[in-house]
């Protein structure tokens, strides 16, 4: 009798710790009837599609994102979860995307005004910090990534943005800046330095020239430290590139 009401026990607390994980992650759950409803109130949406109880190593990757971005206010990090069986909850929904058991998860970026969404390409892998690329390179959203030091990303903006006689000014910000935090972020500090006095040499086409050869040495066969100093370098410039692509875009609208 012990035996059968304590196996009766898990059974009931089973489905209940199976809903109460997904609350967790920092990201917010959606149906087919809620889908809609939310995701037009953001400027971005990014939405996983996977199975209804999702675990492994994407599944986390996507949950430190979701962490990561939850004081970024135009950026909505959402999942939907798919069953295979019973009424099939969101199959339509998802299958509408492109998305099926087949190729789960699935992670596709919605960007207001835009008709389609654009799938996430995760062949140079699933980690938080290819989404988070994703994210930035689509968007133009700010999301910190590996090597890249919040007040100085603002400095890169700043300079990108600034007239060529300001970006002296700015660079001496950056050079002041960097001695306050040379303690926490020596290297860093310094790549964001040269940065800006090769563009104040060579002119804004360096950030691109340089981020290409950063990406061909990066695909060659390297050490792991060494990878990990290349990763930061493109990392950085990414910062430059994106927001100099973002600023030509402005002024074309103008």
């Amino acid at each position: 009798m012990k035996l059968y009401l304590l196996l009766f026990s898990v059974v009931l607390l089973v489905p209940f710790a199976y809903q109460a994980s997904p609350t967790s992650t920092g990201s917010v759950e959606l149906n087919e009837l809620s889908f809609e409803k939310i995701t037009n109130k953001f400027d971005v949406s990014l939405v996983k599609f996977d199975v209804a109880f999702p675990y492994g190593d994407k599944h986390e990757a996507f949950v430190a994102l979701a962490k990561d971005a939850k004081d970024v206010d135009e950026l909505l990090v959402a999942e939907v979860g798919v069953k295979d069986y019973g009424e099939k909850d969101n199959e339509a929904l998802a299958s509408k995307y492109g998305a099926t058991k087949d190729n789960f998860p699935v992670v596709k970026l919605f960007i207001k005004g835009k008709s389609e969404p654009i799938t996430f390409d995760d062949s140079k892998g699933f980690t938080s910090d290819e989404l988070r690329r994703f994210v930035r390179e689509n968007t133009g959203l700010y999301l910190s990534l590996p090597g890249c030091v919040k007040e100085l990303d603002k400095l890169a903006i700043e300079f990108i943005k600034s007239k060529k006689d300001d970006r002296k000014k700015v660079l001496k910000k950056t050079e002041d800046l960097q001695k306050k935090l040379a303690s926490k972020d020596t290297n860093s500090g310094k790549i964001y330095k040269m940065i800006m006095q090769k563009i104040l040499e060579k002119g804004d086409e360096f950030v691109k020239t340089e981020h290409e050869r950063v990406k061909k040495v990066l695909s060659s066969k390297v050490s792991d430290e060494k990878k990990k100093e290349l990763i930061i370098r493109i990392n950085i410039l990414q910062t430059f590139l994106l927001y100099d692509k973002k600023s030509k875009v402005e002024n074309e609208e103008l």
